[in-house]
């Protein structure tokens, strides 16, 4: 038979009344996993290439947040190499499947990819979950860029 040491399982009990008492205080129950529960919604710019048309974009999206969003909605700041403001694009991406990654392809008309410095993900006006609730997906956001054109957040 194994015997608990006596201090141990004092130690034990009052880390225990700690975590209840501070549930307590906050207003919600605290589970290790909590923060992990709702993962990230990524966007990476995959790639830039110029065409006749303008500066096409490859965009690769990863939803990981746990839920299929019905409704997705990125607006896109484009700066000049200066940092001067160029244009504004209000991407329209839905749905967004739940652990699925999908590669889109935008046109950014009439602009070389060379006279563009910088891409800001500006907002997400509509993000809704498969439920039509909508979410926080701005506080979600990953960014990262694999072209010559940094995105940011």
């Amino acid at each position: 038979m194994i015997k608990q040491h006596p201090r141990r399982g004092w130690l034990r009990g009052l880390a225990l009344s700690f975590v209840a008492a501070t549930s307590l205080v906050l207003g919600s129950p605290i589970h290790p996993s909590h923060a992990a529960d709702e993962g990230g919604l990524a966007i990476e710019l995959n790639k830039t290439e110029d065409t006749a048309d303008g500066c096409r974009s490859l965009f690769l999206f990863d939803n990981a947040t746990g839920h299929q969003l019905n409704r997705f909605q990125v607006d896109l700041i484009l700066f000049d190499q200066d940092g001067v403001y160029s244009k504004q694009v209000v991407l329209d991406m839905a749905p967004l499947y739940a652990g699925k990654k999908m590669l889109a392809s935008f046109l950014f008309d009439q602009t070389p990819c060379a006279k563009i410095g910088s891409i800001l993900v500006n907002d997400v006006p509509r993000c809704e979950n498969g439920t039509g609730t909508s979410m926080d997906c701005v506080g979600l956001l990953e960014v990262k860029s694999r072209s010559e054109i940094p995105l940011e957040k």
